[in-house]
């Protein structure tokens, strides 16, 4: 069945407008008294469902992820998702998670609104910090058992490299810290936007989707993309984001083992359906077609151990 395209009519009392920023906090009446994010798909972009379609190849794969719905409001496209802060929980960024525990680590700070990128935002300084018997791993119903937060993260960097997501970086991940008993999770991944080519025109895709020229096909375009995270931190690039992952996964079989499986689980018929359940309205076929390959291509290069 499609996805659910929810109408949105807030209420204008409801609304708590985020700054300059395009999103804002909404209460479902007859719903749960947790509030609503909307968040505004940037136009000649598939903010919208790039995010949808990540979050249910997540669901196929069982990694914990925030949930997300497609919406439109005031005749712009976005998608709503409910907080995943409530009672006394609140949301450390990985930023003051690394700062906290690394006496080198900068400390946090945003310019014009945007994450500074950093280089000591290294995989094995993300994954040190997560082994640590203090940070649980996610509540959630997916089968996590003999994992720990490291492990579960691997997970979310094997996402990236699937999806081709080049947004991971240290405030788009986050530890839960529960104010009264000081216990710690792995927050659930979220923000997977910047993924799936959806920045791209129809114009780009059908060209890449016929060529005869191999550097300009869909084998190529994926292993240009780029993760937020470095080898070390004396690098000047980031590694690319299935590189990420092979650094994170490296000497840790139980995660390898786990997630591998899960990929090799992840059928092509299961791909090419979340994207056909995307409604006609909200993408094009050929932005369909484009992130289907994609992905396809994606998971052979993780199963096949192309780290190239």
């Amino acid at each position: 069945m499609p996805f659910e395209f929810i109408q949105l009519t807030p209420v204008a009392s409801d609304i708590e407008q985020l700054g300059t920023k395009e999103k804002f906090w909404f209460h479902y009446v007859d719903k749960e008294a947790n509030p609503w994010l909307f968040k505004y798909s940037r136009a000649e972009t598939g903010e919208h469902w790039s995010e949808k379609c990540a979050a249910e190849i997540c669901h196929l794969l069982g990694i914990p992820h925030a949930e997300y719905e497609i919406a439109q409001t005031n005749g712009r496209f976005g998608v709503i998702t409910p907080s995943m802060i409530s009672g006394e929980f609140r949301m450390v960024m990985g930023n003051e998670v690394l700062h906290s525990s690394s006496t080198d680590y900068p400390e946090p700070f945003q310019q014009e609104g945007k994450p500074v990128r950093v280089r000591e935002h290294t995989v094995p300084r993300v994954i040190a910090c997560l082994d640590r018997h203090t940070i649980l791993p996610p509540k959630s119903s997916y089968d996590l058992k003999g994992l720990n937060a490291a492990d579960v993260f691997c997970g979310y960097l094997m996402l990236d490299a699937l999806i081709s997501n080049q947004d991971r970086h240290h405030e788009n991940w986050a530890i839960m810290l529960d104010n009264e008993t000081g216990e710690q999770f792995l927050c659930p991944t979220y923000d997977h936007a910047a993924s799936l080519g959806r920045e791209m025109l129809d114009s780009e895709r059908d060209e890449r989707l016929n060529t005869k020229d191999q550097n300009r096909q869909i084998p190529c375009f994926v292993r240009k993309a780029r993760s937020e995270l470095f080898k070390t931190k004396t690098d000047k690039k980031p590694l690319s984001t299935v590189e990420a992952f092979r650094q994170a996964v490296e000497g840790r079989d139980a995660a390898q083992r786990h997630w591998i499986a899960k990929l090799q689980s992840l059928t092509e018929e299961a791909i090419t359906q979340v994207f056909k359940d995307v409604p006609d309205e909200c993408i094009s076929e050929s932005a369909r077609r484009f992130a289907t390959l994609m992905v396809m291509e994606n998971r052979k290069r993780l199963i096949e151990n192309d780290y190239s």
